[in-house]
C-alpha cells in the first residue's frame, strides 16, 4: 500500500484537514469551524483550545471515513495562519483562553513608540514585514507587557497558530523559518531572529522558539494526542510553514520566477523568488519560503470578496453570488464611467494605507445595480493590478498567472481579470487546497516520499485558461489610470481634513 500523509490547514476561519497520496492527490478532507472574537475594535481573538479541537474533530472525521488510512499516515504537517502570539507558561500552557490572531492592531501605540527608537524602514528592509506593523508578534508582546501584566510575568514563550497546534501533537516547542520570519524580528538574509530588534522591545530571543526547516521532523504524535486524533502513536511530525508560504508552495510556487494569484475574502499577487521583494513605499509583505533559499513576496487588496458580499447582502440580499456576478456582467465595460475604490476595510500602502476608506464616484440616475457591482468588480482588479506591477518584475515564467480562491469560480470575474491584468489566467484542480497541498509537500519531503518539492507541481491540471481580450485590456488601461488618481487624490482629501 503506498504512503499517505495528513495536511492540517489552520486558516482563519477554521481547521481543514486532508488526506494525500504520495502521486499528490487529495483523497479526502474534512473541516471544522471556530469563531473569531471581537471584544473590542480592532481586537481580533480566537481560542488556541478551539483550534485543537478542530483539528481533533476534522482528523477522527476522515479517519472514520476510511480507516485503513491510519496505517498507511507517514507524516503530518500543519499550514497555519500567520503572524500568532500566544502566551504560554513554564509548563507549555497558554495564559488565557483567548489569543489576538494575525488581523488583530492593539499594539499601534507600541508600534508606534518601537519605531521613535527604531528606524522603520531599516526595520522593513530587514524584516520584510510589509502589513501594519501592529499585526506583528513582536508588539503583541509588548502590548502584552504593558496590558496583561499578571499573564506577561508568567510567560516564558511565545508561540503561533502552527507551532502551538505543533506543540498539541508532539510537545515540541520548535518553529520553521517561514512561520519566524513573520515574528518582527527575523533578518530575512541571515535566516534567525534579529536580536538587536527584541532588545530595542525589551524581549529576550528565548522567548522565541527555535527554528528549523519545514521538512524537518519536530517529533511524533505523544500518546495523548494520538488516542485524541484516533492515529497511531510516534506517527512522525513535520515542522510545515506559514499560510503564505505554504500556499505559494501549493500555488506551483516550487521555483524562482513562479507567480499566483489568490482570489477570497482579501486577495494578493505573490511571486517566488530567490531575493526579498522589498519596496519601502508599496512595502511588500515577505516571508521565507518553506522551500530554503527562496522567498514568498507579495501586495494584496484587503477587502475583495467582502466587498462583493457587503454589496449584494445591501443591494440584492438572498440572492446568490454566482447570479449577482453574472448580473454585473451584463453591464458595460467601465461601467458608463462608474468608479469604485473597494478599501472597505482600509487599504494597503498602495491604496492609500489604514485610513483610506471605501469610495463610489461618478454616479448618476442612469447607474443601476450591475453598474456598481460591475465597478466593484473592476475597482478589486485596478487595485490588484497596481500589485501586480510592481511584483511581475520579478516574474519569470510567462505562460500564465495562477488563479485560486473563493473569487476564481467565476468566469465572467475571471475574463475581468484577464484583461485588466492584461495577461492569462490558469485555473488548475488544486484551487482552493493550495495551502494543503503545501503543507502536504512539506511532509512528503521530509518522509523521503518526494524526492523534492517539485512533485507539487504534478496535482496541477488545467481546467480553465483565460487569455485577454486585447481590446478590453487597452481600454481598461484609461480605467486603471482613473483608479489610481482617485486613490491619490482620496489621500489628499484625508490629510487636508486632519
Amino acid at each position: 500500500m503506498s504512503e499517505l500523509v495528513l495536511a492540517l490547514d489552520l486558516g482563519t476561519g477554521g481547521c481543514k484537514t486532508s488526506v494525500w497520496s504520495a502521486e499528490g492527490e487529495c483523497l479526502a478532507e474534512s473541516v471544522v469551524d471556530y469563531p473569531t472574537l471581537h471584544p473590542r475594535a480592532g481586537w481580533n481573538e480566537q481560542r488556541p483550545d478551539d483550534w485543537w479541537d478542530a483539528v481533533v474533530g476534522a482528523t477522527r472525521t476522515l479517519m472514520a471515513t476510511s480507516p485503513e488510512w491510519k496505517q498507511r499516515i507517514v507524516g503530518i504537517a500543519v499550514s497555519g495562519h500567520s503572524l500568532g502570539a500566544v502566551m504560554l507558561d513554564t509548563h507549555h500552557r497558554p495564559l488565557g483562553e483567548t489569543t489576538p490572531i494575525w488581523s488583530d492592531t492593539r499594539a499601534t501605540e507600541e508600534a508606534a513608540e518601537y519605531f521613535a527608537r527604531v528606524d522603520e524602514e531599516s526595520w522593513y528592509t530587514t524584516t520584510g514585514n510589509g502589513f501594519t506593523p501592529a499585526l506583528y508578534p513582536i508588539f503583541k508582546a509588548m502590548w502584552f507587557r504593558r496590558h496583561r501584566t499578571s499573564d506577561w510575568s508568567a510567560t516564558r514563550h511565545l508561540v503561533g497558530s502552527k507551532d502551538y497546534v505543533n506543540l498539541r501533537l508532539t510537545g515540541a516547542l520548535v518553529t520553521d523559518h517561514s512561520y519566524a520570519s513573520g515574528s518582527g524580528c527575523y533578518d530575512l538574509r541571515e535566516r534567525r531572529y534579529d536580536e538587536t530588534l527584541l532588545a530595542a522591545a525589551g524581549l529576550d530571543v528565548s522567548l522565541l522558539p527555535p527554528i528549523v526547516e519545514s521538512t524537518d521532523q519536530v517529533g511524533a504524535l505523544t500518546t495523548e494526542a494520538a488516542d485524541q486524533l484516533g492515529l497511531p502513536r510516534s506517527t512522525p511530525v513535520f515542522a510545515g510553514g506559514v499560510d503564505n508560504a505554504c500556499m505559494a508552495l501549493g500555488s506551483r510556487g516550487v521555483t524562482s520566477g513562479r507567480m499566483y494569484a489568490s482570489l477570497g475574502s482579501s486577495s494578493w499577487i505573490t511571486v517566488t523568488s530567490g531575493a526579498p521583494v522589498l519596496d519601502a513605499h508599496s512595502r511588500p509583505f515577505v516571508f521565507a519560503h518553506v522551500v530554503p533559499g527562496l522567498y514568498v513576496s507579495a501586495l494584496s487588496t484587503f477587502s475583495s470578496g467582502t466587498t462583493m458580499t457587503w454589496l449584494r447582502d445591501l443591494l440584492a440580499p438572498g440572492m446568490a453570488m454566482s447570479d449577482f456576478v453574472t448580473e454585473a456582467c451584463t453591464a458595460p465595460l467601465g461601467a458608463d464611467g462608474l468608479l469604485f475604490l473597494p478599501m472597505l476595510s482600509g487599504g494597503t500602502p498602495l491604496e492609500g494605507g489604514t485610513e483610506a476608506r471605501g469610495v463610489l464616484h461618478g454616479m448618476d440616475l442612469s447607474h443601476r445595480r450591475p453598474h456598481i457591482t460591475r465597478a466593484a468588480l473592476e475597482g478589486i482588479a485596478a487595485s490588484l493590478r497596481r500589485g501586480l506591477d510592481i511584483i511581475g518584475e520579478f516574474a519569470t515564467d510567462d505562460s500564465a498567472v495562477l488563479i485560486s480562491g473563493g473569487g476564481s469560480r467565476h468566469p465572467g470575474w475571471n475574463q475581468i481579470y484577464a484583461d485588466v491584468f492584461d495577461v492569462p489566467l490558469l485555473r488548475t484542480k488544486v484551487d482552493q487546497q493550495a495551502a494543503a497541498l503545501g503543507a502536504a509537500a512539506t511532509a512528503l519531503v521530509g518522509a523521503g516520499v518526494w524526492p523534492s518539492f517539485d512533485e507539487a507541481e504534478r496535482p496541477h491540471v488545467a481546467k480553465e485558461r483565460y487569455e485577454p481580450n486585447q481590446a478590453n485590456a487597452a481600454k481598461y488601461t484609461t480605467v486603471c489610470t482613473r483608479f489610481n488618481e482617485a486613490v491619490v487624490a482620496m489621500a489628499r482629501l484625508r490629510h487636508a481634513s486632519t
